[in-house]
């Protein structure tokens, strides 16, 4: 079976700040970093927090008209990109999938939202669901109450402590993952900082370790700090971080053990077959003495010995100069 393609969310999050001309900015910045889809936060400040919470004032300021959000979406499709919202409740909902949105986001602020998951998963054909903070009992039970959705389900593990310290990523979780839930599609959300090196190979770390959605923050530059700026590329890094990852994908190759055609080559040049030790007679009985291994030029398609216990004891049907391969026809 073939490894199934990697798929890679530039997540723009909140770094539009409300302002139509940035979000549209940052969807050229993911289509220039070669993503496959670029991810916002669909905002509605009630939906998402009480008055009296700290940062309901910027979730208010980042709520936009939807005939704005319905020109980012037309850009993100005319380049070829995906779209997906991050929403937090059936209002947003509504929105998303009336704007097109080709998936949505649960995060885990909404992870025990039922009528929310409920709604998404009969309505959108895929959704993402964030596990920051989620115990496995919690997926394995929030799993149980959605078994119907099938392939539609993607975990995205991973979470974003503004940005997340390197040891904190735990990267090994993703096999135990893989292990406990092995039918469903696992991603990984990398919030690495976004000036440090890892920040460039975190996501082809968790390739290797079995996820096929990476989501990394993008950004216009981190100089002008938009919101969560602080583990995001700009387009030039994100391409070259999608590089990475691509090549990463193509090393991993396939888990079947089967040679490739590659690799059946490289066996026929390199391993040694069994050739005549001297110039051998036809009729003689080939010993032990009479053959070696050694490397010599095969000819295509022809089979050979690689044991001499193989020969052993054989009559020769013909001559055999001595270091010419000996191949079944040759023997009587």
């Amino acid at each position: 079976m073939s490894r199934p393609a990697v798929s890679i969310i530039a997540e723009a999050a909140q770094g539009y700040e409300g302002d139509p001309f940035v979000a549209r900015l940052l969807v050229r910045a993911a289509a220039a970093g070669q993503a496959d889809m670029v991810k916002f936060q669909l905002v509605y400040a009630d939906e998402l927090a009480t008055p009296e919470y700290p940062y309901y004032g910027l979730f208010k300021q980042l709520e936009m008209p939807d005939q704005a959000w319905g020109r980012v979406v037309e850009e993100a499709h005319q380049a070829k990109l995906g779209v997906v919202f991050d929403v937090y409740g059936l209002a947003s909902l509504r929105v998303a999938l009336a704007l097109g949105a080709d998936a949505v986001k649960i995060h885990a602020t909404d992870f025990f939202n039922e009528p929310l998951a409920d709604a998404a998963l009969v309505q959108v054909p895929r959704v993402f669901f964030s596990t920051g903070g989620i115990t496995a009992d919690e997926v394995d039970a929030f799993l149980a109450r959605h078994a119907a959705a099938g392939d539609r389900l993607t975990l995205l593990y991973g979470f974003q402590a503004e940005p997340t310290a390197l040891e904190d990523n735990h990267l090994r979780r993703l096999t135990s993952l893989r292990a406990r839930f092995p039918r469903l599609a696992l991603g990984f959300m990398d919030h690495a900082d976004g000036e440090v090196d890892e920040a460039g190979w975190l996501g082809v770390l968790a390739v290797a370790l079995g996820a096929t959605v990476i989501e990394k923050h993008v950004t216009l530059d981190r100089a002008l700090k938009l919101e969560d700026s602080m583990s995001a590329l700009t387009a030039a890094e994100l391409g070259r971080y999608v590089a990475r990852v691509r090549a990463a994908e193509a090393a991993l190759g396939t888990a079947d053990l089967a040679l490739t055609p590659a690799e059946t080559a490289y066996r026929n040049r390199a391993i040694k077959v069994v050739v005549a030790a001297r110039p051998l007679e036809a009729g003689a009985t080939l010993a032990a003495a009479d053959v070696r291994l050694l490397r010599t030029v095969r000819e295509q398609d022809r089979a050979v010995f690689r044991r001499p216990e193989e020969v052993s004891g054989r009559r020769l049907a013909r001559a055999l100069a001595r270091g010419q391969a000996i191949h079944p026809e040759d023997l009587a």
